[in-house]
């Protein structure tokens, strides 16, 4: 059976997360949209697999997922599909890769947008389900903070309990700090680059870098947060909804020819 690799963008506010639950009443989950929709154009039921698992009310511009499907006639896919979607879930892109392509499996490194409303003015409606109002922010003291959660770490201390891994050690390629043009100087978005993340990973970053903002956690405590190796000690996880998935990047591992 051919293999596609499926680029989606999604606003994750009416979605229990990525991943289908099994529960006797499921919750609506992106990926149970996305089967729906490929039962539908396929005639059968169709397994997807993510790149990662987003949280519910988490959203993404670049998540890519890979499925099996039947050898039909030629069908463009993102249209098919599109079509049979809800609108606030879109296939950017759908093309057929070689059948030991792993979307979760070969991803390389991914980057996520966190994106904070500092000002103190009230947030715009249409921006609400995208970034978190967190107050005042210290942004100088803030950005200082970033250097000393770059690199390679034991992430332990920003891992929430749900999922297993037998390594918790990550590399953060980059994490750095952007004031959109757009948003008047009034949003900062948080880019944080690395090869993994743990679960929850990107909000418990983002929810650290919060307090340091605001002077409820000194950064000279940092070193000694992930030596811990215990979550406890860190600051609250920030809320899903000012988290979006950018992209996953394959290193060409998704370039090879069918």
């Amino acid at each position: 059976m051919p293999r596609l690799k499926l680029t989606l963008a999604y606003v994750g506010t009416a979605y229990s997360g990525w991943q289908i639950q099994e529960k006797p009443s499921p919750p609506l989950t992106v990926q149970g949209e996305l089967e729906r929709a490929l039962a539908i154009v396929c005639g059968r039921a169709v397994r997807v697999f993510g790149a990662g698992r987003t949280d519910a009310g988490a959203h993404a511009e670049g998540q890519v997922a890979h499925c099996d499907v039947p050898a039909l006639r030629a069908v463009n896919w993102r249209a098919a599909l599109n079509v049979k979607l809800p609108p606030d879930i879109r296939v950017l892109d759908a093309r057929e890769v070689a059948d030991r392509f792993h979307a979760c499996f070969d991803a390389r490194k991914k980057i996520y947008r966190y994106d904070l409303w500092f000002s103190r003015r009230v947030v715009p409606p249409r921006l609400h389900p995208f970034v978190w109002d967190c107050g005042s922010l210290n942004l100088p003291q803030l950005e200082a903070a970033l250097p000393l959660l770059t690199g390679m770490h034991d992430f332990k201390s920003f891992q929430n309990r749900g999922t297993a891994v037998r390594d918790t050690v990550r590399t953060v390629l980059s994490l750095t700090a952007a004031y959109p043009a757009e948003f008047g100087g009034e949003v900062l978005s948080l880019h944080v680059e690395a090869d993994g993340f743990l679960k929850q990973m990107a909000r418990n970053m983002t929810g650290l870098l919060v307090a340091v903002g605001q002077g409820k956690f000194d950064p000279a405590r940092i070193p000694a947060l992930l030596a811990a190796h215990e979550r406890a000690q860190g600051p609250p996880t920030a809320p899903a909804h000012g988290l979006t998935l950018v992209s996953v990047d394959y290193g060409g591992n998704d370039a090879c020819p069918v």
